[in-house]
């Protein structure tokens, strides 16, 4: 076999789908790993569950209610390996690692088309390994499973950059942003202002504006169809239940005000989208103030590579910081984009492509990247002390020690100016992090969760048709791993009369909230089946929550 062949074998291509391959293993790795994580991903896979189990596909419910909180392709592609593998959270997470590595390989296109094979590599590994995408890709959550659809719109417009988009590109990406918002909502159509932005300020006249503004448009109307074809039948059957809880409070109301905490002031919170950014982006943003340095300064891209890039990363971070309600991965779909710019630097530093001040922000990197690592660092060592659980010192200590190590090590590189040590010091960071974050630290966080292990409890020593309740503490992990619809007990009062109620039923409730209340409820007869110290997630403290099966009661 001559070198010619040799190098016409191991094609870009098949480096790209064995990098895929390799992070989407390492991505079911951390999946596997974990049981569900409250809040989000318990709620989607129970609405999944029970999506199944009732063989209704198009109103999803929650614990037996009707639940519009996100559209229904989530759940209709969860409900796949849900019936496959059964309700385990490999099957719950399978389609956001699968969708995740669509996502890889559409960025190693765009990186490649937009410059060269070796960019387009780097900016797949680059987005692979951020903090953001390590968390979203390996987690059953919807923005995985959304991603390949609106960067995959991206890819077509790039695709024809410096030409004019045809109608079959437009149908194209109105099919796929169709499907982003059957799986997003509206954060689907966020290409839309992307390409409306690029083709303004690429424009060479104002009649091919107009008329690839127009074919936009028909992607609009395309993707809008595609939604309708499920919100109207949904809403109908619904009796309007979609119009007013996904219209009027998850769009309209997430966009006037903060919902559940997430966002406040708006100038207070201004920088919160940059902050993320810095946070999320890491162990790479160490490299992205150069890459901003470099595109800006024209040293790497064309005239239409740079209005592309920066008008996908620079729209989706202003779009979502106008919006009240703030969340982290809002804006993951600008990742793709500082991907393929950040690799595209990397690539031409050992060019000697950039200038001065582009090794001025390469090295001034490490004020962003250094703090980051410092804090997850001291997050990690200090986790188990925080919390309270000698399970998870040394784990943490372990976790902890080389996060710092890695940290200190990319710094004192990128200062000297040797950012390709700077490069195999985070992949080989991060491949060592892996086996104790895996094998250590994750089993021990799963001692100090409570809801697993009061639910396989309910499940082992009731039979299905036992009633559950719970109080003060409403966890929707209960009800995925519980397998059945819980009653909500909102005052102590409701706590008494469950308590005092007839036949067989299950109580879940904190230790201490039972000895208040059991005084007032008079003769009963109960077992307590399981009990489990352990963090309350959603009120963020230690809590021992019991099981009780309250045995049958004759009313007299």
């Amino acid at each position: 076999m001559t070198g010619s062949t040799k190098i016409r074998f191991v094609s870009p291509w098949i480096k790209a789908i064995l990098i895929c391959a390799g992070f989407a293993a390492l991505y079911l790795l951390i999946a596997g790993s974990s049981t569900l994580w409250d809040r989000d991903e318990p709620r989607y896979a129970r609405v999944t569950v029970e999506m199944v189990e009732s063989g209704n596909y198009l109103v999803p419910t929650f614990n037996g209610e009707v639940w519009f909180d996100k559209p229904i392709l989530l759940y209709w592609l969860m409900s796949v390996p849900v019936r496959l593998l059964g309700p385990s959270e490999i099957a719950c997470r399978l389609p956001a690692v699968l969708g995740t590595a669509v996502t890889l390989l559409l960025t190693f296109f765009i990186g490649k088309k937009l410059f060269d094979a070796k960019s387009g590599l780097w900016a797949e590994a680059i987005l692979a390994t951020t903090l953001l995408m390590l968390f979203v890709g390996s987690s059953a959550l919807v923005d995985g499973i959304a991603m390949p659809f609106i960067v995959g719109a991206m890819a077509i417009f790039i695709v024809r950059q410096g030409n004019k988009i045809r109608a079959i590109d437009a149908a194209a990406i109105g099919v796929l942003m169709g499907l982003g918002i059957l799986a997003k909502g509206p954060l689907g159509l966020l290409p839309v202002f992307v390409m409306v932005v690029a083709l303004w300020f690429g424009r060479e006249n104002i009649g091919g504006f107009i008329r690839n503004l127009l074919l936009v448009s028909f992607a609009v109307i395309v993707a809008a169809g595609i939604f309708l074809l499920w919100a109207i039948p949904a809403n109908r059957a619904a009796d309007g239940e979609l119009y007013r809880v996904f219209f009027g409070r998850h769009i309209i109301g997430r966009v006037l005000s903060p919902m559940e905490g997430h966002g406040g002031n708006f100038l207070l919170y201004l920088p919160y989208y940059p902050a993320m950014m810095i946070a999320g982006f890491f162990p790479w943003v160490i490299f992205l103030p150069g890459a901003f340095s470099a595109i800006i300064g024209k040293r790497i891209g064309n005239a239409g590579t740079r209005n592309i890039l920066l008008s996908w990363i620079v729209v989706t971070v202003v779009l979502m910081t106008f919006a009240a309600t703030k969340l982290p991965h809002y804006i993951l779909f600008a990742w793709p984009a500082m991907a393929v710019m950040t690799g595209a630097t990397i690539v031409a530093s050992g060019q000697n492509v950039l200038n001065e001040r582009d090794r001025k922000w390469l090295r001034g990197g490490v004020w962003f990247s250094g703090p980051v690592g410092l804090g997850i660092a001291a997050g990690l060592i200090g986790v188990g002390y925080f919390i309270k659980s000698e399970g998870l010192i040394m784990p943490g200590l372990i976790c902890g020690a080389i996060a710092l190590v890695m940290t200190i090590i990319c710094c004192y590189l990128q200062v000297r100016e040797k950012f390709d040590g700077t490069v195999k010091a985070i992949l080989a960071g991060i491949l060592i992090l892996v086996i104790p974050l895996l094998f250590i630290l994750l089993p021990a966080v799963e001692t100090i969760k409570i809801s697993p292990h009061i639910a396989k409890a309910i499940r082992e020593k009731t039979d299905k048709d036992v009633p559950v309740a719970m109080y003060n503490y409403a966890e929707p992990t209960l009800n995925f791993y519980v397998g059945r619809n819980i009653t909500h007990l909102r005052k102590t009062d409701d706590v008494v009369e469950w308590l005092k109620g007839t036949g067989n039923r299950a109580l879940i409730i904190p230790k201490k909230d039972f000895e208040g209340i059991r005084q007032n409820a008079g003769d009963i007869t109960f077992e307590e089946i399981a009990s489990k110290k352990g963090v309350n997630y959603s009120k963020g403290r230690e809590v021992e929550v019991i099981a009780l099966l309250i045995k049958t009661q004759t009313r007299q």
